[in-house]
């Protein structure tokens, strides 16, 4: 059988266990597997490989169900760093960084009261000063992304240059709540025409604290790793599946519910899991959550990991409606994620329930809300990489 080049799920599934070793930095990288099944007949660019190789690089894989053995050499960590530097590997994470945090602000616009004056903050685009009742405008500025800067405090720093007479803000992403009636947003003129705005948001804070499940803000106030997902607090998420549709609100409750012919009545309706008579914590900044490392599996009914292995926040909600099976009521397992295409800025939306038992239910739903904690971004992306696998000969 002549030299087959193929990607395989099952080279990545086999990656996976022996992701301990350096040649592996990210299961999110793309993976192309040569397989030579030719042994006896090497081909010049396969030999080579193998000769090149160093002892550590290769490693003996089985493919076609376990049935062939082949010798791989695999992409080490000095092949993949040959043509950048650690100073390139590190801005780029940087950047990167910064990307995720500001994921859930860029391309919105804030507008900020102050006396007679409003301002049109558009991140990562431009800053307007102006009068509602009548022309006067200003620019205060104009980003420039490559004065952004990443914080020792897990703060962002941006600056928008070049505004009317040279005005200049300086946009500071702080620590602290981003729920709507504790979130600051505040703007001052510290000097002549150079302006500071001040946001906060749990994203932008150091999770140091507990493995990952709490940082503090200026103040030294503690917020859990739910503090993250406020800004859904007050509205709710829906998917359609088939007859049924399931709705959650954050961090109340999930609902399955039918609605009738006329659109208007939901029914039959019921609590999947709620926090209605439960003692926990409802308010703001205070929801009990836990960050867990999901694992993978075969069945797509089943909650998986993330191909980047990055981690998940999971809520757990009991006290729904009584099971008619099981005589008992129903619960659920949320699941937050942040998704491997946070770049895109997609929506917050439910992606997959499942029923892993009778009445008890796995949801899982995507936000970038998540995408700034380091535990819940996925890795970045390493581009595609060639393991070169060589046939070992069959026993007779």
């Amino acid at each position: 059988m002549a030299l087959q080049r193929v990607l395989l799920a099952q080279a990545l599934l086999a990656l996976a266990h022996v992701a301990r070793c350096n040649f592996v930095t990210s299961l999110h990288s793309n993976y192309v597997v040569n397989l030579d099944f030719e042994s006896d007949n090497l081909r010049p660019e396969a030999e080579a490989s193998a000769a090149d190789a160093d002892e550590g690089d290769m490693k003996v894989m089985a493919f076609a169900g376990g049935s062939r053995k082949f010798r791989c050499k695999l992409p080490s960590s000095r092949n993949r760093t040959r043509d950048t530097s650690r100073s390139e590997e590190l801005a780029q994470s940087k950047a990167h960084f910064i990307a995720a945090k500001l994921a859930t602000l860029r391309g919105s616009c804030w507008t900020y009261k102050q006396d007679f004056w409003s301002y049109d903050v558009c991140f990562g685009r431009k800053i307007t000063q102006y009068r509602p009742d009548g022309d006067t405008r200003f620019s205060l500025g104009e980003h420039v992304a490559d004065a952004d800067e990443l914080l020792p405090t897990g703060g962002v720093r941006e600056l928008y240059m070049g505004g009317a007479d040279n005005r200049t803000t300086e946009l500071r992403y702080v620590c602290g709540s981003s729920e709507a009636s504790s979130r600051t947003f505040k703007l001052s003129e510290e000097r002549p025409l150079y302006y500071v705005i001040e946001i906060s948001g749990p994203t932008f804070c150091l999770w140091r604290e507990e493995d990952g499940n709490q940082a503090r803000d200026a103040s030294g106030r503690p917020l859990p790793a739910s503090a993250l997902l406020e800004e859904l607090r007050g509205s709710c998420v829906n998917v359609t599946q088939g007859w049924w549709t399931y709705e959650y609100c954050y961090p109340r409750q999930l609902t399955q519910f039918h609605m009738n012919g006329n659109g208007k009545k939901r029914d039959p309706e019921h609590a999947l899991g709620t926090m209605s008579g439960s003692t926990a914590p409802t308010e703001a900044n205070a929801v009990e959550m836990t960050i867990v490392r999901l694992k993978p599996s075969i069945s797509p009914r089943e909650r998986r990991a993330p191909p980047s292995n990055h981690r998940t926040l999971r809520q757990r909600m009991g006290g729904g409606t009584v099971c008619d099976q099981t005589n008992r009521p129903r619960a659920t397992s949320m699941h937050f994620q942040c998704p491997l295409n946070w770049q895109s800025r997609p929506e917050t939306r439910i992606i997959s329930i499942s029923e892993g038992s009778l009445c008890e239910y796995d949801v899982m739903i995507h936000t970038t809300l998540l995408c700034g904690h380091e535990k819940f971004l996925p890795t970045m992306p390493k581009g595609k990489e060639t393991i070169q696998c060589v046939a070992e000969p069959e026993r007779a």
